[in-house]
């Protein structure tokens, strides 16, 4: 690369940096959006959580929220807005907007809605009994980078009492279990407002604290820059007052153990911190309040989220499996609503009436959660990514394949090849917890009169083939045979089918085209590898009840093709492989093949 084109390259970025006014020492501050900017945004951004939102069980139709029926809000990711995984990019959204699902439902039903924490992010403050300094007194020694040094009861400063700016903080000695059991540990700290202050960090991602038990660090905490503001990122949901909550969940025996505490400044402003916790007597207290709470409502909804990503792999965070597990015992029409950016486990899944998958739904999502749970928008995503069901079921955990695991030498090699994501489970035949593509509805759908057309310069070929051909069955599949040539430039062929919405509201119904390997692509391509199965096509239907539409999915020669290393292009596979029309990648309502 030559210096010119890098100087080129690197010019275009900093004169667009220059231009938002981020290239000095200090930030600015955005102007204003106008208002019907702001609320235009805010439905595209509301019909995007909709749409995204699945429904991977529904027993009994529990949902939608039947009319009249009593409901509670249970879980900290529905009391409060969730604005995504820890320690990652995305779009921020407008702060005034940005409400939990549990005052959406109170703006749709009225504030009769209850609601209970169940598992409780932050707790309260740690009482200076509970602490013991370096000197053995109670609290804690404090020491900073200015130089000075304290030894403070309890870690609580905000307002006027807010520490120094420009200055790390250091909390060291010893808290004090009264119990065996999992503590949860908020070390939070307020996020100043960025504008207009000097930022000594500016472009750059570091940790703004750690906290540390007995010598081990257990959580950390980050700030963003350069995107324009900082934000608490350092737990799916901020404190309770949107502090950012470095979060610890430790198991702790009886007694005295070490703890150590850091903070860095942030902006050229002081440092507003505390240090909380829940013990196991209050969590426990907790989680069966919101089990009261679930017994005396009609639907439960227990919301749970994942950070990610997730130290121990496909977990949700701390203390929510319990939290589900004990409400749904109390009540079997709990409903469960997941914020999480990976698969999760769902130990509970056979003990609960409905699952709702909302991912990470955006600044609008605690009113797409609300619509959704009580039908006044249906959901109609699908999973993204497959859903194992269990961690030692996974491509990259399964024990069968070390290879693939960090070795002894720190490298993994990804033995699967072109069988990935949802094709390695195709391919391996593993169980799966919810296949990719997958997602219910509040209707049912037929599908019915599968047919393959090939492209417009054999459509008589077609039909001729067609007639001979009509729709054989052969042990529940439907063979087709379909000549497309190869070097005519629309060299496609397509899938057609009809889908009735059979069921009495409206629906969205995502139907899907997965193609196989060439049948003989050992002796015919040897050594080229082919994917199991690969999703070539899908679309959404909107229906309403009763309706019914014929559907056309088109593949493209492309997705008919490999490149071939040897003559470094694409090449057209010839010769039969299999189709299926789908649900999901597990799923295939209709399956042939088509030769090509």
């Amino acid at each position: 690369m030559s210096e010119s084109y890098l100087n080129r390259a690197v010019g275009h970025i900093l004169a667009k940096y220059d231009e938002f006014g981020l290239l000095g020492t200090t930030t600015q501050g955005s102007s204003p959006l106008p208002q019907d900017v702001v609320e235009d945004h805010a439905k595209i951004s509301y019909d995007i959580a909709v749409k995204s939102g699945i429904l991977l069980k529904n027993k009994n139709d529990t949902l939608p929220i039947k009319a009249g029926s009593s409901i509670a809000v249970i879980g900290p990711n529905g009391l409060q807005y969730t604005h995504g995984t820890n320690f990652a990019e995305r779009a921020y959204g407008i702060p005034e907007r940005q409400i939990s699902t549990l005052e959406a439902l109170r703006s749709r039903l009225g504030e009769d809605v209850a609601s209970a924490v169940g598992v409780d992010q932050e707790g309260t403050i740690i009482p200076s009994t509970h602490l013991r300094n370096l000197q053995g007194k109670p609290g804690l020694s404090r020491n900073d980078t200015l130089g000075g040094s304290s030894n403070d009861e309890i870690v609580y400063f905000t307002g006027t009492s807010a520490l120094a700016k420009n200055a790390s903080y250091t909390w060291q000695g010893q808290v004090y279990a009264e119990t065996d059991g999992y503590y949860t540990f908020s070390f939070a700290r307020a996020i100043p407002k960025w504008e207009n202050h000097t930022n000594p960090d500016y472009g750059a991602i570091f940790a703004i604290g750690t906290f540390s038990i007995n010598g081990t660090e257990t959580a950390e905490g980050y700030r963003l820059y350069g995107d324009g503001g900082v934000k608490p990122w350092s737990n799916s949901i901020a404190s309770r007052d949107n502090w950012d909550n470095i979060k610890s969940y430790v198991y702790l025996k009886e007694g005295w153990h070490d703890l150590e505490a850091y903070i860095v400044g942030l902006i050229d402003e002081p440092t507003s911190v505390r240090l909380s916790w829940v013990t196991p007597a209050q969590r426990a207290a907790n989680i069966q309040l919101a089990v009261d709470v679930a017994t005396e409502v009609d639907t439960p909804i227990v919301f749970a989220f994942a950070n990610s990503p997730a130290e121990t792999g496909l977990t949700l965070d701390d203390g929510l499996d319990e939290l589900v597990t004990k409400v749904a015992a109390a009540n079997p029409n709990t409903v469960v609503v997941l914020n999480n950016a990976e698969p999760v486990l769902m130990p509970w899944l056979d003990d609960v009436a409905a699952v709702l998958e909302m991912l990470y739904p955006n600044q609008e999502g605690g009113w797409a959660t609300a619509d959704l749970l009580l039908g006044n928008n249906v959901p109609q995503g699908r999973l993204p990514v497959t859903y194992p069901a269990s961690l030692d079921s996974t491509m990259t955990r399964n024990p069968d394949y070390p290879e693939r695991v960090a070795t002894e030498s720190g490298n993994a090699t990804f033995s699967e090849g072109l069988n990935n994501g949802y094709r390695w489970y195709a391919h391996t035949n593993t169980s799966v917890l919810f296949p990719f593509g997958y997602g219910l509805s509040y209707t049912s759908f037929e599908y019915s009169n599968p047919n393959f057309a090939a492209s417009s310069s054999t459509q008589q070929q077609q039909q001729q083939q067609q007639q001979q051909q009509q729709q054989q069955q052969s042990n529940g599949c439907l063979n087709y045979e379909v000549s497309v040539s190869p070097d005519d430039a629309d060299a496609v062929f397509s899938v057609s089918f009809t889908v009735t919405n059979t069921g009495s509201v409206k629906g969205v119904e995502v139907p899907q085209v997965y193609i196989g390997p060439p049948t003989d692509a050992a002796t015919a391509y040897p050594g080229v590898q082919f994917a199991a199965t690969a999703l070539v096509g899908f679309a959404n239907v909107e229906l309403e009840a009763g309706a019914s539409t014929t559907v056309t999915i088109g593949i493209r020669e492309k997705q008919l093709s490999f490149y071939n290393v040897n003559t470094t292009s694409w090449e057209f596979t010839k010769g039969s492989r299999p189709v299926y029309i789908s649900k999901n990648a597990e799923d295939a309502v209709f399956s042939g093949q088509v030769q090509l």
